[in-house]
């Protein structure tokens, strides 16, 4: 065998491992970075805690690319439960979202709660130590009497706003939210707030006390107004994307609510020509044993209201002069399914609504949840963390990166990315990879009489098989992430 036989397969096999480690690095890199760019749009933006009451609270958020939302709480250091999203548990399936809202149930008075917020295949939380949240003591008196807002959001096409998310803040009191429908209606009752200390339900004004609204739409938009209780029910129809004034909704000079960018609005409300019923939905799930009726009729108009359980509950409401009325069921329904029927007479015609519900047991969350199981964690760089403040406010900061607001008191506070924790469903190895170089005999010297320019000296067999094994295996090694990663 002569020289040139014995050194190009060496120089060879040199090519190949090279060519193997650059496509492997390559492959590697390049889902590197796009995973981190899936992980950064779905990132939790906006994160707020709402609805605080003594045995639940509402975690909500908005992400940049629609995925599935769920949280993961539990006391102290085991977050073993997981909830989903409302509209995946009243659906009985999980789909992706740009908004998330989910209604953590079933938890004890006056009893601390840890939780990760969890959006894909992440978790996160504030950089290793999960969000908390206290819930309120059990308040012995009743609720005040009855008392809601409600109202209409609807996109720039004017088309219903459905998943976009209404938070309403009154001073003195807990946040509280609302998911719109897909009729693009939010009904939040304003009778069962709690003070920011959680101990009592807030008193207020039902005339002049100052409410603020604010409507997070993701992708859609949001929109800010300003507004008295004296014209929250309803509220005037709010299109994502604007701003409107604080002002009442009609002033002694006959002055109305106008959109920061000037677009009048028609506030008066239309007359009630029809029995409506704004909530419960059908099959919505409920959370309280004595859910609160609301709908619409002709105003003075007398609506029977039935209740179909184990004992059959009767009772009347009377619409008020703007048409809305209001009925508190006086006593605690089973948890399960019961029937409700509205029945009244308008113009003569008698008009009646059935419509179906469920009341949630304690601790039932309506949906198969997630199971947690054991699974790796992907390393992640620093990244800024963010704590529960003591007093948030409503408006968050705009800032390029993403926000993260915790609001358990009166006002909502803007804080910093949360920091994804852990990966729920992967665990990539990383192969060790060790190259022997053989040394071989170097060649006796040869009298020449002129110099000779020769190749580089040959390995040897052995280490032209090994460096093409070594260029092989970073190149599947490569292929095998990108595949794995895309599953």
């Amino acid at each position: 065998m002569n020289i040139r036989e014995i050194r190009i397969p060496t120089i060879l096999g040199l090519f190949l491992a090279l060519g193997g480690l650059v496509s492997g690095l390559w492959l590697v890199q390049n889902q590197s970075q796009k995973n981190a760019l899936a992980s950064a749009e779905n990132t939790p933006n906006k994160v707020a805690v709402s609805n605080i009451s003594d045995s639940s609270f509402v975690v909500s958020w908005v992400t940049d690319k629609a995925t599935v939302g769920f949280v993961q709480y539990g006391e102290g250091q085991s977050l073993d439960m997981v909830v989903t999203d409302d509209r995946d548990q009243e659906r009985g399936s999980v789909q992706s979202s740009l908004t998330h809202l989910v209604t953590v149930r079933g938890l004890k008075p006056a009893t601390t709660y840890k939780f990760k917020v969890g959006a894909g295949k992440q978790l996160y939380d504030q950089n290793g130590a999960p969000y908390e949240v206290v819930t309120g003591s059990t308040i012995a008196e009743q609720p005040p009497e009855a008392d809601v807002a409600y109202g209409q959001v609807v996109t720039q096409s004017s088309e219903p706003a459905e998943g976009a998310i209404v938070y309403l803040q009154i001073p003195g009191g807990v946040m509280a939210a609302a998911m719109v429908k897909n009729t693009g209606s939010w009904v939040i009752p304003l009778s069962t707030i709690r003070t920011a200390d959680l101990g009592q339900y807030l008193r207020y004004d039902k005339t002049n006390t100052e409410v603020v609204l604010q409507v997070q739409g993701g992708a859609l938009g949001s929109s800010q107004a300003t507004i008295t209780t004296g014209t929250d029910s309803p509220v005037y129809e709010i299109m994502l994307g604007k701003n409107y004034e604080k002002t009442t909704a009609q002033t002694e000079t006959g002055a109305e609510e106008v959109a920061s960018e000037s677009a009048t609005l028609e506030v008066q409300k239309l007359p009630v020509i029809d029995l409506k019923l704004l909530t419960p939905l059908q099959g919505e799930g409920v959370n309280t044993q004595k859910p609160q009726i609301i709908g619409e009729a002709p105003a003075g108009t007398e609506v029977t209201v039935e209740v179909h359980s184990e004992n059959v509950i009767v009772g009347k409401a009377v619409a008020d002069s703007d048409g809305t009325f209001t009925y508190a069921i006086p006593e605690n329904l089973e948890p399960g399914e019961h029937t409700l029927t509205l029945t009244a007479v308008v113009e003569g015609v008698t008009k009646k609504i059935t419509r179906s519900f469920v009341v949630y047991a304690a601790g039932e969350s309506g949906f198969p949840v997630y199971t947690a199981t054991p699974s790796a964690t992907i390393a992640m760089s620093p990244t800024p963390s963010v704590r529960p403040s003591p007093s948030p406010t409503l408006r968050p900061t705009a800032v390029p990166t993403a926000v993260v607001t915790i609001v358990p008191t009166v006002k909502p506070t803007t804080i910093p990315t949360p920091t994804a924790s852990q990966a729920l469903p992967t665990n990539i190895p990383t192969p060790t990879i060790v190259t022997t170089i053989t040394p071989t005999a170097a060649p006796k010297p040869t009298a020449v009489p002129t110099p000779v320019v020769s190749l580089p000296e040959s390995g040897g067999e052995s280490s032209t098989r090994l460096l093409l094994l070594v260029g092989l295996g970073i190149t599947l090694l490569g292929v095998w992430g990108l595949k794995k990663s895309q599953s």
